[in-house]
């Protein structure tokens, strides 16, 4: 089976993913890497699929917005690992959101990844699109080798559960021994540019033989 992105990438470059896909999002800063990833995981909506999201930059409320805009009404299944509204102060329970002490703490993203995971699986959502924004701050946090770890059992638990997994990083932040190591996780990579008229350019690397021609996105 498949995970249909239609309507969001554009058809030249991909119509889905298949089932266990693990893609890295990449993009500068200002490239709009959140909407298209927000996009990518409210397209499943649709077709009956759950979301869960990972934030690390930004409050839970704040993306859930986001996500709502995009999805153009009220998700079914969604659920968010808030990485830092408890450093801020301003987290507060709710039945969507579950939050983790910084983005520094890997364990417990784990752990509550793996509850939300489970309270899928109890409501019989067993197909899962799950959205990590942004790997980029976790890096200010903690050290390559230690982020590849954590990162080779969360990509290994969505390939073997059959979801879809996307990550976003902006590699303007890291260097190219670092985006080189963290690249090797994924099955394919989306990169996301602007070009000079101000226009947001996608492909595709990694799942196709060949990389793709850089697309417009609409």
């Amino acid at each position: 089976m498949t995970y249909n992105v239609n309507g969001v990438l554009p058809d030249s470059l991909s119509a889905g993913f298949d089932d266990g896909t693990n893609l890295l999002l990449s993009g500068p800063a200002m490239s709009g890497k959140r909407a298209l990833l927000l996009e990518l995981l409210a397209r499943g909506d649709a077709d009956g699929e759950g979301s869960v999201l990972v934030t690390s930059r930004d409050p839970a409320d704040e993306v859930l917005a986001e996500y709502e805009d995009a999805l153009g009404g009220d998700p079914g299944f969604l659920r968010l690992v808030d990485c830092v509204s408890t450093q801020s102060g301003s987290a507060t329970d709710g039945d969507r959101v579950r939050y983790v002490s910084s983005p520094g703490d890997l364990t417990g993203m784990g752990i509550e990844f793996s509850e939300v995971a489970s309270i899928a699986s109890q409501q019989g959502v067993d197909r899962l699109r799950v959205g990590f924004d942004s790997l980029s701050p976790l890096l200010m946090y903690v050290d390559i080798e230690r982020l590849f770890r954590f990162l080779h059992v969360f990509t290994s638990q969505i390939q073997t559960q059959g979801w879809l997994g996307i990550f976003s990083v902006d590699p303007e932040s890291h260097d190219d021994q670092t985006m080189n190591t963290i690249s090797q996780l994924f099955d394919g990579v989306v990169d996301l540019r602007i070009t000079d008229g101000g226009e947001r350019e996608v492909r595709v690397r990694g799942i196709t033989d060949t990389p793709t021609d850089w697309v417009t996105l609409e």
